[in-house]
């Protein structure tokens, strides 16, 4: 019995052993099988059986089962979907949209309007006899100017047109007149309190100019006098800034009085209520230069001084209402300085009822003015001859400070109205300005007591004419450099105040 126990024990150890291992082997090659998509091959060839049978069975399901599952799914999960949509969708509109319709709309809208805009004004166009329509026409749209109607028996076109069309039009052959196309109304009359006293304004068609002119410019006349009252309620809205050459005077202040008339009758405010109404009533302004001390007289260095430096400021009209009897080669260099800016001078005659000629008004390039009264005949105070270039009215003018007679005042309206002209045409030269009040002046007098005529402003105001004009001028032969002293050209009457409130 005990043999065959001990016989048999180790056959059945054997038997045993044989099918654990069986048992480990089948264990171990099933699992290999199953995941043969990792690199778990080596632990099935392990030689040693007994080390490797409980540990085997246990740690082989869990790390296969669980652990493979969670590394697939959730990582891939997150990063596939999310990181992707989010970056292609957003950002993709908003770079595309806003940055191409801003520079795309706002350059291509504001520079354009900037070069098409040439002002333009109305005009009427005559065209000469046997200029058939379709030439008018034709030469109307190739001066790029715009018909607006037709007078077709007169060959009379109404148009609009800018200044680039206007100089063509009156360069073409076929064309024989171009005016202005001017606004008629019904005669208007200003409220100024002294205006039924001012007899020379309607003299010189001033009314048939005011209220049916608006000039689009401005002009500034330099009033070389003994200072202007800058502070007057109807001077002190058209004052620009002026010079004083007289020691001890100021040019906003007139001790005198006889600068601030002159100021009065070239650019009172004018439809205010109050005071009197000034010939160039709207866009003339006053520069006053004080080169008269308060008693009147004033010395040549002091007007050449004061002349100069109104032409380096702008001005564009000189009036030196006084006069001497002498000839200054100084003072003909300023004036021919002042004309090379491009500026209208203008001197009265002088009060000695003489015709030898007095100075500036005798100078080559100034407009010598005599004077005529009520009866639109040559007041008996003026002078006359060569130094004479036009008459106007100069006798018994109220003003700013009552009533004076004389030259200065003569000179003061056609100053005021060489500035009216300017202002409503910008590109008219000193010599057109003048050209056009020479020869549409009133044959009044003669040529040797009023030059061209007396002054008519409403017709020089209609004139669009370029023929231009330079006075000669006395041809003096007394000599220079000195003279003085010169005398304010007005008589000191004054009959009557005009209160200003």
């Amino acid at each position: 019995m005990s043999g065959s126990s001990g016989s048999r024990s180790p056959r059945l150890q054997r038997a045993l052993v044989s099918f654990q291992i069986f048992l480990l082997v089948a264990s171990l090659v099933m699992p290999v099988a199953a995941l043969a998509v990792e690199p778990s091959a080596e632990p099935g060839a392990t030689p040693s059986a007994e080390p490797t049978v409980e540990p085997t069975a246990e740690p082989s399901a869990e790390p296969t089962v669980e652990a493979t599952p969670e590394p697939t799914v959730e990582p891939s999960a997150e990063p596939t979907v999310e990181p992707a949509a989010e970056p292609t969708i957003a950002p993709t509109p908003e770079p595309t949209v806003q940055p191409t319709a801003a520079p795309t709309v706002e350059p291509s809208v504001e520079p354009s309007p900037t070069p098409t805009a040439a002002p333009t004004k109305a005009y009427v166009v005559t065209f000469d006899a046997g200029v058939s329509s379709a030439d008018q026409v034709t030469a109307v749209s190739s001066a790029g100017a715009t018909t607006t109607d037709t007078i077709g028996v007169l060959r009379i076109h109404a148009v609009s047109a800018s200044d680039a069309a206007v100089d063509a039009l009156r360069a073409d052959e076929r064309v024989d007149a171009v005016e202005l196309d001017r606004s008629r109304a019904v005669e208007s009359t200003p409220d100024d309190a002294a205006y039924p006293d001012q007899w020379a304004l309607p003299i010189i068609g001033w009314d048939q100019v005011y209220g049916t002119v608006d000039p689009s410019g401005s002009a500034i006349v330099a009033v070389l006098d003994t200072g202007v009252d800058a502070s007057h309620p109807d001077l002190d809205d058209n004052i620009v800034s002026g010079a004083s050459f007289v020691a001890g005077s100021s040019w906003s202040s007139d001790a005198n009085g006889h600068g601030t008339a002159m100021a009065g009758i070239v650019a009172a405010e004018t439809g205010n209520g109050t005071g009197v109404a000034g010939v160039g009533f709207d866009g003339v302004n006053v520069m006053p230069i004080t080169v008269l001390g308060a008693d009147g007289l004033g010395r040549d260095s002091d007007i050449v001084e004061g002349l100069v430096w109104a032409a380096d400021h702008g001005a564009d009209v000189a009036l030196m209402a006084f006069s001497a009897n002498g000839y200054s080669s100084a003072l003909q260099a300023a004036i021919d300085y002042a004309w090379s800016k491009g500026m209208v001078l203008v001197a009265a005659a002088g009060n000695d009822g003489s015709s030898t000629p007095a100075f500036p008004a005798g100078d080559a390039g100034v407009v010598g003015v005599s004077a005529t009264n009520s009866d639109d005949a040559v007041a008996g105070f003026s002078n006359t001859g060569e130094a004479v270039f036009l008459g106007a009215p100069g006798a018994g003018i109220v003003t700013l400070s009552g009533t004076i007679s004389g030259t200065s005042a003569a000179a003061a309206h056609v100053a005021g109205a060489a500035a009216l002209l300017a202002a409503d045409d910008s590109s008219a030269s000193n010599g057109v300005i003048i050209g056009r009040l020479a020869r549409n002046a009133d044959a009044i007098g003669t040529t040797g007591t009023t030059g061209n005529g007396r002054l008519n402003l409403a017709r020089a105001m209609s004139d669009t004419g370029t023929g231009a004009a330079r006075p000669a001028g006395v041809q003096a032969a007394d000599g220079g450099p000195y003279v003085g002293p010169y005398a304010a050209a007005g008589n000191g009457t004054v009959t009557g105040v005009i209160r200003n409130s």
